[in-house]
């Protein structure tokens, strides 16, 4: 990893980082030391940039929790800070983050998740899908701007998959045909761009229910019950592809709290109250 690389692009892309989460708890775990420590002082000077006063306790790094680089350490945040998201990276210093993924994701079920991978090949992304991240990004697209939006993505209650992983994806299974129709297709092509059931209706001029119910249409002949998979599965079959979908810039980017009122609430609390 070029340390130097990523401290200057969490510098250059801060204010849209904390603009983002600026209204919600979060915790950073990496297992490069340095990656840690320039979080942490970006959070600090955003701290008395915005509220013009020297940091002290728990307020000098504004939302976020802790910036760590062990699983141990990560999970003990997550009991302790009730955050809303876990941002970590595939490999941190005690463990495979793909069990500080599963851990956690057992323990916390509605805790919003989103992984770095930096081994991205067919078999460890099916290993990264399987463990319960809500969102997973490749290491190589963090100084790109994709990281704002799998963050709005998975704020939002969506899964988020950057589109170099669903190019690996595609493909993989093909020649097994579910049988869906063009209207389904349509509509879980759009379920891919993150659009909500009453997006998909409004852009396709069709009822929110009708929505609804060939979804649920797909998750049978798919065998599933979610979204995610489903699209998935899709990809993987060739019937799907990924979506072009443009980083986030500073002017488009919202706060948390405003993604999380226009799509799902956070269900388990106290993660935490608004």
């Amino acid at each position: 990893m070029d340390a130097l690389r990523v401290f200057f692009q969490i510098r250059r892309d801060q204010g849209v980082f904390d603009a983002l989460l600026s209204e919600l708890p979060f915790v950073f775990a990496t297992g490069c030391h340095f990656q840690a420590m320039a979080a942490v002082q970006a959070q600090c000077a955003y701290v008395m940039r915005h509220r013009g006063m020297r940091p002290a306790g728990r307020e000098e790094t504004g939302a976020m929790v802790g910036a760590v680089t062990t699983k141990t350490e990560a999970l003990e945040l997550c009991e302790t800070g009730k955050p809303a998201i876990l941002i970590t990276y595939e490999q941190l210093e005690d463990a495979d983050g793909l069990e500080l993924v599963r851990e956690a994701h057992q323990r916390w079920p509605q805790l919003k998740i989103l992984l770095v991978l930096q081994r991205t090949t067919l078999p460890r992304l099916r290993q990264a899908i399987k463990a319960g991240s809500n969102g997973i990004l490749a290491d190589a697209l963090i100084t790109k701007g994709y990281i704002l939006t799998a963050l709005q993505t998975v704020l939002r209650g969506d899964t988020y998959l950057d589109p170099s992983l669903g190019v690996l994806l595609q493909n993989t299974e093909a020649g097994y045909d579910p049988q869906l129709h063009s209207r389904q297709l349509a509509i879980m092509s759009l379920v891919l761009e993150g659009l909500s059931d009453r997006e998909i209706g409004n852009r396709l001029g069709i009822a929110f229910d009708t929505v609804r119910h060939q979804l649920k249409q797909v998750y049978r002949q798919l065998g599933t019950n979610n979204r995610c998979h489903a699209c998935l599965i899709l990809l993987q079959l060739g019937l799907l592809r990924m979506p072009a979908l443009p980083p986030m810039t500073r002017a488009t980017v919202p706060t948390a709290l405003q993604i999380l009122k226009q799509g799902t609430r956070l269900r388990n609390q106290p993660y935490p109250d608004e």
